[in-house]
């Protein structure tokens, strides 16, 4: 898993990649400047919920693109883990995209990673929990039902 992290931090404009498995697991190859592990939990935490309130909503999708003013967060989404990418506004998407759909590929492929993920709940639904959100995340989440 890092050696494709690895490949998706050598595109132009990518501070730093991750992997959030949806029973909490996180792999990164390594931190960029400023930022922590818990940094990292707490950013796939706030994703993983907006994924799962998209699910909710029957509103599917594979990619979200956050845009910030000092850059951006595309995390993409599969059965049982996250990708997550932090990156500059203008990094390029056709680049990112094409890296991260070969690196998906080869981990689909991968024996050990799919044996790994296979013993992770496929659904983000056990994010949407009370004791895992904030106060103002809880109440949107009520909102949404």
């Amino acid at each position: 898993m890092k050696d494709k992290l690895a490949e998706i931090n050598s595109v132009a404009g990518v501070k730093s990649s991750f992997f959030y498995l949806n029973d909490g697991e996180i792999v990164f190859q390594s931190l960029p400047p400023g930022f922590d592990q818990d940094t990292f939990v707490e950013i796939a935490k706030d994703f993983v919920q907006m994924a799962a309130i998209c699910d909710r909503l029957q509103s599917v999708s594979n990619e979200y693109d956050l845009k910030y003013d000092s850059g951006r967060i595309i995390a993409f989404t599969q059965h049982n883990y996250n990708l997550i990418v932090l990156c500059d506004v203008n990094v390029s998407l056709a680049m990112l995209r094409l890296t991260i759909n070969v690196a998906i590929a080869d981990l689909e492929a991968d024996k050990k990673f799919q044996k790994r993920v296979a013993k992770v709940e496929t659904t983000r639904r056990s994010f949407l929990v009370r004791s895992n959100m904030d106060p103002d995340s809880w109440t949107l989440t009520e909102i949404v039902n």
